[in-house]
């Protein structure tokens, strides 16, 4: 499971956002997952 912050003030920025660089977000979240980084069984990511 991964959560994911943001701060953008919609669902649909932040949407876009996530669909221009869902291949990083994919990225990042499996190397935290193989490297044992989880807060309660959950990946943690945030959208900067």
């Amino acid at each position: 499971m991964c959560r994911l912050a943001t701060t953008y003030q919609t669902q649909k920025q932040a949407f876009s956002y996530l669909q221009k660089h869902r291949t990083e977000f994919e990225r990042i979240a499996r190397t935290r997952l193989t490297s044992g980084e989880l807060e309660d069984v959950i990946v943690v990511l945030s959208m900067l």
